[in-house]
């Protein structure tokens, strides 16, 4: 990770425009660019703040979130092909909270399939089977780490958590093709990089508490949020001991062309701004 010294050119990466916007349309949603915004001066002196917070974070790691406790043990199963879904449930067992995070998750709208109740980690995994238990773990295991309260943000943190679920759902059908363990990799990517996300707004709401409801420029806001969010997720990669590939990719999502970036670093790019935009614009169902 590049040390504090390099915000200055992190900040002036900020004022391009980002050419795969997914912030934009949560702080939209959150009604952040029609709300009363601080005036110009008071905005940058915001943003130098939270800039200032954020290369602290990303060069601190008694700043990160912890790491999930279960998380070695869960990251070699679910890598492991000869693991079943039992042996999965099993170590979730474990853990009652997370046991129940995994439950309340089969259960939501988002997961859920059909109008029975689940009620057990083992039809959990009857349901979803292996590979969708991946996803539900991965989700599971962030959760906690990644709830905020808004603040003057309202509702953006419960926007990003909502995000990152649709993206990292994105990410695995767009990782598909490459197989188990890139589907995994691409759902865990996402994950982090909505980590980092959490981190910023986080960062950002405590930079404006002093500005009486007024927040900065949401197109500011919008390219701080793209430019550190994966800096902040490759950090907790990194601090948990997570994979190269992984943190490589994270660095990827500030450069502007596409065809510069891995194929890993690609699903991302492409999942977040779809998930951003499906959030915005819903299908509208057809009329019966």
């Amino acid at each position: 990770m590049a040390p504090h010294a390099d915000i200055t050119g992190v900040v002036a990466a900020e004022h391009a425009a980002p050419s795969r916007d997914w912030a934009g349309p949560l702080l939209r949603l959150a009604h952040l660019d029609t709300d009363a915004c601080l005036s110009p001066e008071d905005s940058r002196a915001v943003l130098a703040t939270a800039r200032g917070a954020l290369a602290r974070f990303a060069d601190d790691p008694q700043r990160l979130p912890r790491r999930p406790q279960l998380l070695p043990q869960l990251l070699g199963a679910l890598n492991d092909d000869d693991t079943s879904g039992r042996d999965i449930a099993g170590i979730i067992a474990r853990d009652p909270a997370l046991a129940a995070n995994l439950l309340k998750l089969a259960n939501s709208a988002l997961y859920r399939r059909d109008t029975l109740a689940v009620e057990s980690l083992d039809r959990a995994v009857a349901m979803v089977g292996v590979d969708g238990l991946r996803h539900l773990v991965a989700v599971a295991l962030m959760q906690p780490v990644m709830r905020v309260e808004g603040g003057v943000f309202g509702r953006l943190p419960e926007l990003v958590w909502e995000h990152t679920q649709r993206t990292a759902l994105v990410a695995a059908r767009l990782a598909g093709p490459s197989g188990r363990e890139a589907v995994f990799a691409a759902q865990l990517l996402a994950l982090l990089q909505g980590l980092g996300a959490i981190v910023v707004v986080q960062v950002l709401r405590d930079a404006a508490a002093g500005s009486a409801g007024r927040v900065p420029d949401a197109a500011a806001m919008a390219r701080v949020l793209h430019r550190w969010s994966p800096r902040l997720g490759c950090a907790v990669a990194r601090e948990w001991g997570l994979s190269e590939r992984l943190m490589q990719a994270l660095r990827e999502q500030t450069a502007d062309d596409v065809a510069t970036l891995g194929p890993l670093a690609r699903v991302l790019a492409s999942a977040a701004p779809e998930a951003g935009d499906a959030m915005e614009n819903p299908p509208v169902a057809n009329a019966a």
